[in-house]
């Protein structure tokens, strides 16, 4: 299987587009969940998978020590000027890049070919009492209102599969993974932004399947004429939908005795 940086190239400018409409929209809800926690101005912060880096200047707002990982971090390289430790790392393999009070992720697990894996790297990381927070997204094309946008998600859900094993529907199970990775206190959140046509929701939905458009034409998945009529919804004011389901799920490390 790809790896994500493999599947796309992080410095191409219209995906770095999609990328600052990603921030646009999950910003909020991400740093909310954040803040939740109970973050405070002492704690060790580490950020895997940053990708453009928002997450990680926010928590270099708050935290002492924030370390921001992934595949490729040449557009992490601004976040040495806040003080943040930039590290190419890979969450599956690398060694651990410290020892944390607070971890965040976001839509990382769920492109991972070993989730339960990397949760427990995660968590052997935390330091005693930290907390874990993951962040992933869930498409449901089922619950699409109209049926081409619905084959064109499904499509596109077939393609990430394929290249990148991801597997979107494993977010549902949360918090169970984490459960199982022995935290305590756990939790988790489900939150169904409108995709809206024309809002930066839909923006961003249609640009995360159009990276998949030309592979799912060539597999025979779609046709053309469906994906044009799909990305006409997704700018279309009158459509909305609610089939992009994101689902929050903590959980704390015990303290030692």
């Amino acid at each position: 299987m790809a790896q994500w940086h493999e599947f796309v190239d992080p410095a191409d400018v219209t995906e770095r587009q999609r990328l600052a409409l990603l921030e646009q929209v999950f910003d909020p809800i991400s740093i909310r969940n954040i803040d939740r926690t109970g973050i405070k101005s002492s704690w060790s912060c580490l950020e895997v998978g940053a990708g453009a880096g928002s997450i990680a200047r926010a928590l270099a707002s708050r935290a002492r020590e924030v370390v921001a990982t992934d595949l490729t971090i040449d557009l992490l390289a601004p976040l040495s000027e806040l003080g943040v430790k930039v590290l190419r790392h890979d969450v599956l393999v690398d060694d651990a890049p410290g020892t944390f009070d607070f971890i965040h992720c976001r839509y990382v697990m769920e492109h991972l070919p070993a989730r339960q894996t990397a949760i427990e790297r995660m968590v052997s990381w935390l330091k005693p009492g930290g907390t874990l927070l993951i962040e992933g997204g869930a498409p449901t094309p089922e619950l699409s209102s109209r049926p081409v946008v619905a084959r064109a998600m499904e499509a596109a859900l077939t393609i990430y599969g394929q290249g990148l094993g991801s597997e979107p529907r494993w977010v549902r199970t949360l918090p169970q993974p984490l459960i199982a990775a022995g935290l305590r206190n756990c939790g988790a959140e489900l939150c169904a932004p409108p995709v809206q046509g024309g809002t930066a929701m839909a923006n961003w939905v249609s640009a995360t399947m159009r990276l998949t458009d030309e592979r799912a034409i060539a597999a025979g998945l779609i046709t053309p004429e469906e994906l044009a009529s799909a990305h006409a919804a997704y700018r279309d004011p009158s459509f909305v939908d609610y089939t992009w389901l994101g689902i929050a799920a903590w959980g704390q490390k015990g303290e030692t005795s």
